[in-house]
This record gives structure tokens, C-alpha cells and sequence, in this order.
């Protein structure tokens, strides 16, 4: 729509001339218009998608050393065939434990990366379509991601040191000098699969959030700005319209 705005005009005797004496206004000649338009830039940003590439293969790899870890251990604990031995190799736990939370810092930090790549492309996009995203949703959604996500690593952490105990526990109580191989074996993969889980989570709230932060919508900018001065014998102003 058009909005026109009144600006102060001077009046000359206006109150006590006749009301068929007062001229009507001479509309002087418009002038051009003046488009102002919020056009995307010259330079475009870049997608992202190399980035976003990178974070799928380095959190695939965090995946596989995860997957590893489990295998290893029901390797070198064959309870099932029968055997009553468990060689549990700690030194190469500890290695590849020490790999998979490295891989797994990585990718929070690529996947905040390429949010804030992709966060600007499509800004820089949208400017030129006209289009605008929910991204009040986006930022909600990746701080509520986060937040799980980081309490989820705070639990996988506390179980590192509470579920050796409570094995440890549970064997002395049985009698049995298996039980707390056994009750090892069955949590390993939970304890795991929660940390990486809960990695990921952080991992896509980050990348949320970076997008959230970077895109710039600048729909609703004035589209077109037009001035119409006026005058008469008693008085001059001028008007001034524009489209939103």
C-alpha cells in the first residue's frame, strides 16, 4: 500500500480568508521516482557444501571408531562360546576412546562451520526471492538440541566411572568371577552408542544455531520512495509516498 505522509506547510492569512477563496493546490511536477531496493549482493557466498561434506565423513568416521570399540570388546570377551577368560585390552580402548571424542569435537566445529555458511547463502537467496524463514524455530530448535546434547555427554562421562564400580560390585556380590565381565559386556554398547548420540545432538544444535545467527532476511525493505511537493498562493509542502 501506499503511505503518504504530511509534512508542515505554511498558511497566509488562511484562517481568516473565506473558505471559497482559498485556492485549490497546483500540484507541481512529480519528480522521478527513486527506487530503493535491498538487492543481494554482488558477490555471492558460498553454499557450503564442501564443508558439509566434511562433517558427514569426520562424524561417519567418530561412527565407525564407536562401532570398533564395541567389536574389540566382545572379541576379547567371548563369553558367549563358553570361554572363561576375558582379555579386555584397556591400552587400545583408551587410544581409540581418545580418537572418537577428538572426531567428535571436530565435528561440532565443522558442523557450526557450514550453519554459518549456509546460514548466509540462503539469506543472501531469500533476499533476492523475497522469501523469509522461521528462524525463531531454528535457533529454538538447536539450543533445545544442545542442551540435550550436553547433558547426554555429562551422563556418558559419569557412567565411565559409576558402571566399572557397579561391575565390579555385582561380581563380588554373585561369586561368580564372570559377572562383572558379563555386566560390562551388556552396558559397553549403551554407554557408547549414548555418547555419540549425545555428540551428535550437540553437533546438529550447533549447526542450527550458526545458521540461525548468520541468516539475515531483509524482506519488508522499502521497494519504491516517491516525493510530491506541492504549492499554492497561501501555502507549499510536500508529500511523500513509498511501497513496502
Amino acid at each position: 500500500m501506499h503511505l503518504i505522509g504530511l509534512v508542515p506547510a505554511l498558511a497566509l492569512g488562511l484562517a481568516s480568508a473565506p473558505e471559497d477563496a482559498i485556492p485549490q493546490p497546483t500540484p507541481a511536477p512529480t519528480e522521478p521516482t527513486q527506487p530503493v531496493t535491498d538487492t543481494p549482493p554482488a558477490q555471492q557466498p558460498k553454499k557450503g557444501t564442501g564443508l558439509l561434506a566434511a562433517t558427514a565423513v569426520v562424524g561417519g568416521a567418530s561412527l565407525g571408531v564407536t562401532i570398533a570399540r564395541n567389536v574389540i570388546l566382545k572379541r576379547n570377551c567371548p563369553l558367549d562360546s563358553g570361554v572363561a577368560t576375558c582379555t579386555y585390552d584397556l591400552r587400545s580402548d583408551v587410544g581409540l576412546g581418545a580418537t572418537q571424542w577428538t572426531l567428535n569435537v571436530a565435528t561440532i566445529g565443522l558442523a557450526a562451520g557450514t550453519g554459518t555458511m549456509m546460514g548466509r547463502y540462503h539469506a543472501w537467496k531469500d533476499a533476492g526471492e523475497g522469501r523469509m524463514r522461521n528462524i525463531k524455530t531454528i535457533r529454538g530448535a538447536g539450543g533445545g538440541l544442545v542442551g540435550v546434547g550436553a547433558a547426554g555427554v555429562i551422563t556418558s562421562v559419569a557412567l565411565a566411572f559409576v558402571l566399572p564400580m557397579r561391575c565390579v560390585d555385582k561380581e563380588l556380590s554373585s561369586g561368580d568371577p564372570l559377572a562383572g565381565d558379563r555386566c560390562l559386556l551388556k552396558a559397553y554398547p549403551t554407554w557408547t552408542m549414548t555418547n555419540f548420540a549425545s555428540f551428535s545432538m550437540i553437533s546438529s544444535g550447533a549447526a542450527m544455531l550458526g545458521y540461525g545467527a548468520n541468516y539475515r532476511s531483509r524482506r519488508g525493505a522499502v521497494a519504491e520512495l516517491r516525493f510530491n511537493p506541492f504549492a499554492g498562493r497561501t501555502f507549499a509542502g510536500i508529500g511523500m509516498s513509498g511501497r513496502f
